[in-house]
């Protein structure tokens, strides 16, 4: 979405088939990204879903209100010409993974991580061929480089859509073994997030609520929800 648009100037955004994919139209004119390149979509799902945010908004338009924009956006701007260096990057959560530190006290926290979080290590072991090393504190600890290579491969075989979902699913859980696990259907999308907020809910049931902390973590599901509903629009045709 270009930056300088501010208000709304059409009537209506409509879907339209091309060779390849689809473009998004705003009364008959095809939508850029910021770089100016075309919004060319390959899955008619979330080319819908384009239309259907630039169709809702109203007076003023608010990206904050536009994920799928974003993240195609994304895809075509960013994804598509640095695709490796994101791999790497996303590589690197393996090689330091929230299931990995653990906590040193209290005892209640540390039972907790290990009841949601050391099955899923076990699953990466088994179903990943990874086995990912956990130790208790923050120091770093070095994970075997063939197992954290098998993340590697994994998300080098995704396109360019599953890369740019995945990325999202990964740097709001914090964890590689949490994502794949997800989108490898071993666990549901409310398991992930359980998984993904260990540390949270046992901070809230100790200390209780915090409205500020809440409205955040709320912001962060509905993110992780929609990187994974976009990851399998994006898996349609593989």
């Amino acid at each position: 979405m270009a930056p300088s648009l501010k208000k709304r100037f059409w009537k209506s955004a409509a879907v339209v088939e091309v060779d390849g994919g689809f473009n998004v139209t705003l009364d008959g004119h095809a939508v850029r990204t910021p770089s100016k390149a075309a919004l060319h979509i390959q899955y008619r799902t979330i080319a819908e879903q384009i239309a259907a945010e630039w169709m809702a908004q109203e007076n003023e338009v608010d990206p904050a209100t536009m994920p799928a924009t974003r993240m195609v956006n994304s895809v075509i701007d960013k994804v598509s010409v640095n695709a490796d260096a994101i791999v790497e990057m996303l590589t690197e959560y393996a090689g330091s993974d929230l299931l990995c530190y653990r906590s040193l006290s209290p005892q209640e926290l540390i039972d907790k991580q290990a009841q949601i979080w050391d099955p899923l290590l076990e699953w990466s072991a088994t179903a990943m061929g990874a086995t990912l090393i956990a130790t208790c504190g923050v120091m770093h600890t070095k994970q075997d480089d063939l197992a954290v290579n098998m993340y590697r491969q994994r998300l080098k075989s995704m396109n360019h859509y599953q890369l740019a979902g995945v990325h999202d699913l990964i740097s709001i859980s914090g964890s590689a073994v949490i994502s794949m696990a997800l989108i490898s259907n071993h666990i549901t999308l409310n398991q992930a997030w359980i998984a993904a907020t260990v540390d949270e809910a046992w901070q809230e049931s100790q200390w209780g609520a915090d409205a500020e902390a809440q409205d955040a973590l709320l912001k962060k599901r509905s993110d992780f929800e929609f990187a994974h509903g976009f990851w399998q629009n994006a898996s349609e045709l593989f």
